[in-house]
């Protein structure tokens, strides 16, 4: 009787138990995590028109203000490698070292990790002060 071991179904969340989402985005970027606007590894680009941000969930984005791309580390690398969401699972849990598959290629970093955490942007409260006209408005 042969057994055969069924592959481990790598999650965002067994990702994110083991490695922060600043630290993917610097390793598939090649990029600091930090406030700013940067060129885009992504594409072709010579002036700085992207950006991070946390967004209501507080998921990391990435934001290129050109309409190229906006998304999370998952998202990155499916841009990058021109792959399925399960497939980008599959390549961050190999590089890793959360599952170990011999058919992919093990993607070392760019950048040194830096250790930066972009915290949660807070939303502004605009409000609205209601007053009487001054005399030189009125003027």
């Amino acid at each position: 009787m042969e057994i055969t071991l069924e592959p481990i179904r790598v999650t965002k969340e067994m990702i994110l138990q083991r490695v922060s989402e600043e630290q993917l985005m610097e390793h598939y970027l090649g990029i600091p995590v930090r406030k700013g606007l940067f060129v885009s590894p992504l594409r072709q680009d010579k002036n700085p028109t992207c950006a991070f941000y946390r967004n209501k969930n507080g998921d990391l984005i990435f934001k290129d203000f050109s309409g190229a791309f906006c998304g999370n580390f998952i998202s990155v690398v499916m841009e990058k490698f021109q792959c399925s969401f399960a497939k980008a699972l599959q390549i961050i849990g190999n590089d890793f070292g959360i599952i170990h598959q011999k058919n992919l290629k093990v993607n070392t970093p760019k950048l040194a990790y830096t250790g930066s955490v972009l915290k949660e942007h807070k939303s502004a409260i605009i409000q609205v002060e209601v007053r009487d006209f001054q005399d030189y408005e009125l003027a």
